[in-house]
């Protein structure tokens, strides 16, 4: 479970929003050296208001090798007082594409949980926004 606090100087604050985990990962496209998937994440946004999560930039591990840097891609809307599962499409830049794309098939077929995102998460509401830090983000 990850929590996160985005909060604003003088102008109110957000409510922690929680990524309760990651539920789905489906595979959609691979070209080059990118790898296209869709997760489906839980995600909690207790605010009144409704956030956008403009951006993320993250690095995809196995255990402590890095396979590749993530990007979404597209702006996901997270609704206000909800917790509900979202369909999130990300892009894999792969390292080293041959040896990676074994290991992560390998792996998201047996045990996904030896797999984390770590990075940056973009978030905007109204005219306010805020970058913060996601660590060690697990698949379940």
């Amino acid at each position: 479970m990850l929590s996160i606090t985005v909060q604003f100087s003088g102008c109110g604050s957000y409510e922690d929003i929680r990524i309760v985990g990651i539920k789905d990962v489906t595979y959609q496209e691979f070209r080059g050296n990118t790898l296209k998937l869709a997760i489906v994440a839980t995600v909690d946004n207790p605010n009144f208001f409704n956030v956008k999560i403009t951006d993320t930039n993250m690095v995809l591990r196995l255990q402590e090798r890095v396979i590749g840097n993530v990007t979404q891609m597209e702006k996901i809307e997270l609704e206000g007082r909800q917790e509900k599962d979202y369909k999130i499409h990300i892009a894999i830049e792969m390292k080293d594409m041959l040896t990676n794309v074994l290991n992560i098939a390998r792996v998201f077929m047996n045990d996904p949980k030896n797999l984390n995102l770590s990075g940056t998460v973009h978030v905007k509401s109204f005219i306010f926004s805020k970058t913060f830090q996601v660590d060690n983000l697990t698949f379940q």
